[in-house]
This record gives structure tokens, sequence and C-alpha cells, in this order.
């Protein structure tokens, strides 16, 4: 993408803010609240995808549904961090951020970009475990 647009980013280099020009390869919102945000659906997501397993799996409909359940999950819940629900989405593009010769880079807060979907994510994995067996009672 930086190579298709980086014309975009010389001209714009003086005139558009450094956060602005990072929040293109990253998200930077609320860190609490989008740390709630990614543990809540990423907890939905692994539920689903725990029970799809455990329910249909022997239709052979599973990634169908899968795929049905990120789009919902994606377009329902992912609004706030730009469905950031582990880091191949947000340590990626923040990388390339950090590398390439884009002038008058803001910080790129590596804070929420290590906490937000780097952590969040491999917490609510315990909870959608936890709820899929204790709550739903399913087996696999």
């Amino acid at each position: 993408a930086y190579f298709m647009y980086a014309d975009h980013f010389k001209a714009s280099e003086d005139t558009i803010d450094g956060v602005a020009t990072r929040n293109i390869f990253s998200t930077n919102p609320n860190l609490p609240r989008n740390w709630m945000v990614e543990m809540i659906a990423t907890t939905i997501f692994l539920s689903g995808i725990l029970a799809i397993v455990a329910k249909f799996e022997k239709f052979g409909f599973t990634p169908l549904l899968v795929g049905l359940l990120v789009w919902a999950i994606g377009m329902g819940l992912g609004g706030t961090t730009g469905f950031a629900m582990n880091q191949a989405r947000d340590l990626g593009p923040r990388l390339a951020y950090q590398i390439l010769p884009i002038k008058n880079k803001a910080n790129n807060d590596w804070q929420y970009g290590l906490i937000v979907p780097g952590i969040a994510p491999f917490a609510s994995t315990v909870l959608a475990a936890m709820f899929v067996k204790y709550f739903l009672k399913l087996t696999f």
C-alpha cells in the first residue's frame, strides 16, 4: 500500500499530522476501552469457532460457517479497533510504518500495539475456552 500511495505521502508530508499518517497503518484509539473491545470480540469469535466445530464439523460446513462468523464479528464489533483481533492485523502494518521512509512520523505507539491486539486476544482465549466448556458444556 505504501508504494501505491508513496506520491501522496510525499505530497502531504508537511500538511498532514504525523498521527493521521500513522493511523493509516495501525489503530490508535483509547487503550482501556479498546482492550475490552478486543477481549470481548475475540472471546465471542473463539467461542463461536469452538461451538461451530463441536456442533457442525460432521456436516463439512465448518470453513463456511467460520468465514461467516469472521464477517459478522468484523462488521458488528470491528469498528472500534479495525478488527485487530491478533498481531497479524496490527503488528505488520505497525512495523511497516516504523521502517518505511515517511517524513514527519509520529510515535509508533508500541504500547497500544502490543497491549490491545497483542495481549487481549491471548487473555480472551482462556475466557472462550472456559465459556464453551463450562457454560455451553460442549466437548470436542
